[in-house]
């Protein structure tokens, strides 16, 4: 077995294990392991002096980001003397990215009669700020009646927090198209 540094971003976060893989060796099992900074998806390579190996995409696994390739021993060994692993970003998360808040009173959110009115008997919901734009996300379930359905027709629905939701826009306390 053999053991090779992995780098992200200029610094050491892991290791690339590589041991040989099955019926008289004819593969390398190459397994790459590192901490996640949390910013974006990571693909991991195996450098050598002659090139590289792309390795495929690191998913989390037991609390790091980890991938397990069997590649044949030849296409390792064309790579020249190993160097070390690489993992780099393919996409990247928005680092500002609006995060959904619950809330267990919707209609305090707003000062609108009208609104706060219609909202009174939500007792669930979730909601964020997209620049002037107020999201409110209410619950959709079956057999209760249509959230805010005044509005349905400026409605989407998406999930929030693994449920069903109908998500309304509002600037200034006045819907607008989501």
């Amino acid at each position: 077995m053999e053991r090779l540094p992995l780098y992200c971003q200029g610094e050491r976060r892991g290791d690339l294990t590589l041991s040989l893989w099955g019926p008289n060796g004819a593969r390398t099992e190459i397994i790459a392991s590192m901490d996640d900074p949390g910013d974006g998806l990571y693909r991991a390579f195996l450098l050598g002096e002659r090139g590289e190996l792309p390795l495929g995409v690191l998913a989390p696994e037991k609390g790091r980001l980890a991938v397990c390739r069997r590649l044949y021993h030849r296409d390792v060994s064309a790579l020249g003397q190993l160097r070390r692993g690489e993992a780099r970003r393919s996409f990247r998360f928005e680092e500002d990215a609006p995060c959904w808040r619950e809330t267990r009173c919707p209609a305090q959110l707003f000062q609108d009669r009208f609104l706060r009115e219609r909202l009174h008997s939500q007792s669930r919901g979730w909601w964020r700020r997209e620049g002037t734009l107020l999201l409110l996300a209410l619950p959709l379930e079956q057999g209760k009646p249509f959230p805010l359905e005044a509005l349905f027709c400026l409605g989407r629905i998406e999930r929030v927090d693994g449920r069903r939701c109908v998500v309304y826009a509002f600037r200034e306390e006045e819907p607008v198209f989501p």
